[in-house]
């Protein structure tokens, strides 16, 4: 667990050598405000475990927010550290504010944009539907990370969206709560408007093993959904969802034993946080909807996720009629940034054919 401050402790060390580098006089400032913004998000944990939630929310906003600026600075310094490399004419001062100025810019847009959650449509043909007149439609949300950092105001608009595309299933597919469970009622308020006639299913995710698992999922069952835990539900005699348990869970995921006992009629949606496919699956599901790469949230970390997961954001096709669906999230994890991997609802309509 001390590797990842120590890794953060050396990028804000690196950040504050460029910046000392550009204006030494100032260089007792830089490593003043540096250490205090560096140190918000331990002050934020330390008063979370011992119960201080509310104290620890404004220490964790500032602490995520500058780890989501430095991942941005870092990116872009080590860039310039390249240009300089190549041009002398390049210096430190120029370094500095291009860094600066580049970070301010996008950091700015990052954040906007975490707001702005777009909406994906799908739209899969299936023989396995039946009524020709009538479409199936699902709603995906994943990865919305409700805890210290979350809108309550963002979350009821998240909810009107939902609602406007007149689902008839919505699924939510793991990290819906992350922390602070004692101050979600608001937020299991707001889900719990969510209309869909037909289901509103969920299984877990890395995070809410983290914010503590059996808690985290009686908020998501108060919210109104179905949890599925290696399990399955028969929806009607068009449609079953299987849902598969987090790695992260004691419980382990069983994948096979869940897909085991269903019948090859109707159409069966696989809902796994993770994007991983098993080829002992191969044949037994339609499609499956994951989460928890969030499109890497902030450039260029989604080079990261792709080394890690090999399915790519948005539809792919695994074979004939099978297909994954990985979200880049609703939410964002920590810093509210989104740089280059916009926040997304995911619609689709399942019809004949």
């Amino acid at each position: 667990m001390l590797l990842i401050p120590i890794i953060l402790g050396l990028i804000n060390y690196y950040l504050f050598r460029v910046a000392a580098a550009a204006y030494p006089g100032l260089s007792v400032f830089f490593a003043t405000a540096i250490i205090l913004l560096f140190l918000s998000l331990f002050v934020a944990i330390f008063l979370e475990k011992r119960g201080k939630l509310a104290a620890s929310l404004p220490f964790s906003w500032i602490g995520y927010t500058w780890l989501g600026i430095t991942c941005i600075a870092f990116s872009l310094s080590a860039l310039s550290d390249l240009v300089q490399l190549i041009t002398v004419s390049f210096n430190d001062r120029a370094q500095f504010l291009f860094v600066l100025i580049s970070t301010v810019g996008l950091s700015l847009w990052a954040a906007f944009d975490a707001k702005r959650v777009r909406l994906r449509k799908i739209r899969l043909r299936s023989p396995k539907i039946s009524n020709a007149n009538h479409s199936l439609r699902i709603v995906q949300i994943s990865d919305l990370h409700l805890g210290d950092s979350s809108s309550i105001a963002h979350t009821r608009k998240l909810v009107d969206t939902i609602n406007q595309q007149k689902p008839d299933i919505v699924v939510s597919t793991g990290d819906l709560f992350d922390g602070y469970l004692e101050l979600m009622a608001p937020f299991v308020d707001a889900l719990r408007k969510i209309e869909a006639p037909l289901g509103k299913f969920a299984v877990s995710g890395n995070h809410e093993v983290y914010a503590g698992l059996d808690q985290a999922l009686s908020l998501t069952e108060l919210a109104g959904f179905s949890v599925l835990r290696n399990g399955s539900f028969p929806v009607n005699s068009q449609l079953t969802v299987v849902g598969v348990e987090d790695p992260a869970s004691e419980m382990k995921p069983d994948e096979e034993s869940a897909l085991s006992t269903l019948s090859r009629l109707p159409f069966h949606l696989l809902l796994k946080h993770r994007p991983a496919f098993d080829p002992e699956s191969a044949g037994k599901f339609d499609l499956q909807l994951s989460g928890h790469t969030h499109g890497g949230q902030i450039a260029p970390f989604h080079l990261l996720t792709k080394l890690a997961y090999r399915a790519k954001p948005g539809l792919t096709e695994l074979a004939s009629h099978q297909h994954l669906y990985l979200s880049r999230g609703t939410g964002a994890w920590g810093p509210q940034l989104r740089l280059f991997a916009p926040p997304e609802i995911a619609v689709f309509d399942l019809t004949a054919g």
